[in-house]
């Protein structure tokens, strides 16, 4: 069945029945609407200039609002939406004497027989589509235009020679191909064809280059071009069929020819660099990379990376001119590389990331410099970006060592810890009365703990509000340390940084898996939390899979566990890891579903089974009514989509009547049961749990 889309209605009538009954049709017929009833030419500009808007709805004119007004409104907020003006058969004489071509109208206003219901939620399907279009088209014109921006900007300030040709004649040509034959502008480039700028021995011959343009291979032609008065260089030219101002002309690329070393030295240097900032483009900042895994395998010697963001960029270039954003990326560029050490080779990916190779690894790699570095540019950024603009400066690290499989997976890394400190917040490793204050003295004591096998699991109930059964446990990992616990928040984002995560998880599966074949109890369900290396690892889920069958365990009693972080900082690759779960048919769950603004989890939410809220959702959910209704929603939302939803982290039992309201699934929390050692909870209990249980 066709998914109907999420549309947002205006509807302008005097009475709120009228309004509420068109939404429940809409909503219906499978469509997600976002309604709101207006009355009166006030609250139509208000809503119009606040959001978008789909389609409207007109009931019948009225004192305070009619069909000129409405036009008059959608003119000066120039919105573009699908315009609806309902009649019933009876009363023709209620149309307007002329309604304006962009209304749609339809004899159907009392929708109280079949016929005028899908007559009515025909056109409206048929009006939406035509809208989609064209929104789409108005999207593809501005990136056409946008392309072709990028396009002339390239050519102005590509090294090489580029001009357009019709009929030998020049129509356009680069600063570079100027600069190459000594003129100063296009127009004094015009009074020359281009056998004219060539030496008449050679004349013939790239004349009849340029007639056969279509047949030419990869073969140039070389000749002599008179550059300067009585001077001649050797020139490679190269051609191709074109299209310039509606018009197909001859492209031609002219290159110095061998044998001029220094200019090709000079232009080998600029391939590797971005137009925009003049730093290292992305091939050669991941080469760079590449090469510092291979130090690290051959000579010990490791180095970091860096990934710096501006975050809600794309927003302010959704307002701010082109060249305003592009100047505001150039001067960040020179800021940071003015902050960074000497020796970092500095590169822009684009979106607004920025990343550095350091050559020590240590020494920048701390929590300090990072915080340091990002309110330096958040300051500056303040005197820069327009007035109500959010952006900020965001920060992440990762290590290159032999663990490195290779550039795309350390920038992925250094992403990942990127969305960490902008989500959570730093870490303020000077806080802790460990004695593993710094991150230097953290991973040396993580190096020992895989030596010792200093790890142990503990497990922590995830109970059914409505008993089925099947006794649910998370696994956790705890680092032992003499007589103390080192808990994760303290080493696992350490050991994503350096590759380590993977390897943690390997070694809880195992342990996991082993515990399984030993109980032998097909009621008994693990769910095993995953870190970002092993979500981005090629090796992972086939490993995992060959255990499983190894152990002769049942896959469903396992679910693995991902972040809605590890979402939003990997898309590309979450996504992969879904399809490869999915293919090997394990249970995915979703954890910290609710901590970010804007998750892109539409993949991971059609491969999921389980839903582990965000703690930030549960919040004041006793005292504060909107937050209860806004858990309301999203459990309800994630139900329609047949997930099943657990609520972390309670710690009241008298949250439970409102868990229980809100049809939340499983409960989890210390009062329940603290994580332990044992799985001993007792699941079944000799009453059901009812909300009379609470009275």
């Amino acid at each position: 069945m066709e998914q109907k889309p999420t549309i947002s209605v205006l509807i302008a009538s005097e009475r709120t029945s009228d309004g509420d009954r068109l939404l429940n049709l809409l909503r219906k017929e499978g469509y997600k609407v976002n309604g709101e009833l207006v009355n009166d030419v006030a609250t139509l500009r208000e809503h119009l200039q606040g959001s978008r808007w789909d389609v409207l709805f007109f009931m019948a004119e009225t004192a305070d609002l009619s069909v000129g007004q409405i036009d008059t409104c959608l003119n000066d907020v120039a919105q573009d939406l699908s315009l609806l003006y309902l009649a019933s058969d009876s009363h023709q004489e209620t149309y307007p004497p002329a309604l304006s071509s962009a209304w749609l109208q339809c004899k159907c206003s009392s929708l109280d027989t079949p016929e005028s219901i899908s007559y009515c939620l025909l056109l409206l399907a048929r009006e939406l589509r035509s809208l989609a279009q064209r929104r789409e088209l108005r999207r593809i014109s501005i990136e056409h235009k946008e392309l072709q921006q990028r396009y002339q900007l390239l050519l102005e300030n590509a090294s090489d020679a580029v001009a357009y040709l019709n009929d030998g004649l020049h129509v356009y040509a680069n600063s570079a191909y100027l600069d190459l034959f000594g003129l100063e502008s296009l127009e004094q480039l015009k009074r020359y064809s281009l056998l004219d700028l060539i030496d008449e021995k050679d004349v013939v011959q790239v004349r009849d280059y340029l007639h056969n343009a279509s047949v030419h291979t990869e073969a140039p032609c070389i000749f002599l071009g008179i550059t300067a008065p009585n001077s001649r260089t050797r020139l490679s030219l190269q051609c191709a069929k074109a299209m310039y101002n509606d018009e197909v002309i001859l492209q031609v690329l002219l290159r110095l020819a061998s044998g001029n070393p220094k200019q090709q030295q000079r232009i080998k240097s600029q391939e590797g660099r971005d137009l925009l900032t003049n730093l290292l483009n992305r091939s050669a900042i991941n080469t760079l990379i590449d090469l510092a895994i291979a130090n690290s395998v051959y000579e010990q010697r490791n180095s970091a990376v860096m990934l710096l963001k501006i975050e809600e960029l794309e927003d302010y270039e959704l307002v701010a001119p082109k060249s305003t954003v592009n100047m505001l990326l150039a001067d960040a560029a020179r800021l940071f590389q003015d902050s960074m050490p000497k020796d970092t080779s500095i590169g822009h990916l684009g979106e607004g990331e920025f990343v550095a190779l350091l050559s020590h690894e240590t020494e920048y790699a701390q929590d300090q410099f990072l915080a340091t570095l990002t309110n330096k540019l958040n300051d500056w950024l303040i005197d820069r970006s327009m007035k109500g603009s959010n952006m900020t400066f965001s920060a992440g690290m990762a290590i290159v060592n032999e663990l490195s499989p290779s550039a795309i997976v350390v920038i992925d890394r250094a992403r990942h810890n990127l969305t960490i400190r902008s989500t959570l917040g730093n870490v303020d490793t000077q806080t802790f009365t460990d004695p593993y204050g710094t991150a230097d003295d953290m991973f040396k004591r993580l190096e020992v703990a895989f030596q010792q096998e200093d790890f142990l699991l503990v497990f922590q109930p995830v109970v059914n509000l409505k008993e089925d059964g099947v006794e649910r446990y998370e696994v956790r990992i705890r680092l032992q340390d003499h007589d103390n616990l080192i808990y994760p928040p303290r080493f696992l984002e350490l050991a994503n940084q350096h590759g380590l995560g993977e390897r943690i998880d390997r070694w809880v599966c195992a342990q996991s898996l082993e515990l399984l074949s030993s109980r032998n109890k097909e009621s008994l369900k693990l769910t095993i939390n995953l870190t970002h290396n092993s979500i981005i690892s090629k090796e992972f889920l086939p490993w995992l899979q060959n255990q499983i069958q190894q152990a002769k365990i049942a896959a469903d009693q396992i679910s693995l566990q991902i972040s809605e972080l590890d979402i939003v900082s990997s898309p590309v690759q979450v996504k992969l890891f879904c399809e490869q779960m999915k293919e090997l048919g394990f249970i995915l769950s979703i954890t910290h579903y609710g901590s970010t603004s804007s998750p892109n989890t539409t993949l991971p939410l059609e491969v999921a089974s389980i839903i582990k809220l965000d703690r930030s959702l549960l919040d004041r959910i006793d005292t504060d009514l909107e937050q209860r209704d806004k858990l309301n929603s999203t459990v309800n939302s994630l139900h329609a989509q047949g997930l099943l939803v657990i609520a972390p982290m309670i710690d009241k039992i008298d949250l439970l009547p409102y868990l229980w309201k809100a049809n939340i699934n499983f409960v989890q929390g210390n009062f329940l049961q603290e994580p332990s050692q044992s799985m001993d909870f007792t699941f079944v209990q000799d009453e059901e749990l009812t909300l009379d249980s609470f009275h």
